[in-house]
């Protein structure tokens, strides 16, 4: 309980300071293909395919937090996700997954 408790305090705090994932040098142990950069999850259509199953996942998870400690979701059509994401990443092809997922969360929440 108390973990949960942890990490919805601390991810609700940082859409509302709105820092991006570039300047957040956050470390995190990311599990999967999201810890990989983007050149690697565009290389192949099995790490497209996989990048795609885990960008769901991981934006459930960020609008999971976000109801849960009273935020406002991502607004953004679910169709739509993928083709942002994809733009985020194109703009720095080293950055990971993770951070071009979030750093496109964030931007559809303004």
């Amino acid at each position: 309980m108390m973990k949960r408790f942890l990490f919805a305090a601390i991810v609700s705090a940082v859409p509302v300071c709105l820092i991006s994932a570039q300047d957040a040098k956050v470390s995190v142990d990311m599990i999967g293909i999201g810890g990989m950069n983007c050149t690697h999850w565009r290389s192949t259509k099995e790490h497209l395919l996989e990048g795609t199953v885990w960008i769901y996942g991981f934006w459930t998870g960020l609008n999971y937090v976000a109801a849960a400690s009273g935020q406002s979701p991502a607004k953004i059509n679910m169709s739509a996700i993928v083709v942002e994401v994809e733009k985020t990443c194109a703009q720095q092809t080293s950055q990971t997954l993770a951070s071009a997922v979030w750093t496109t969360y964030l931007g559809s929440k303004k």
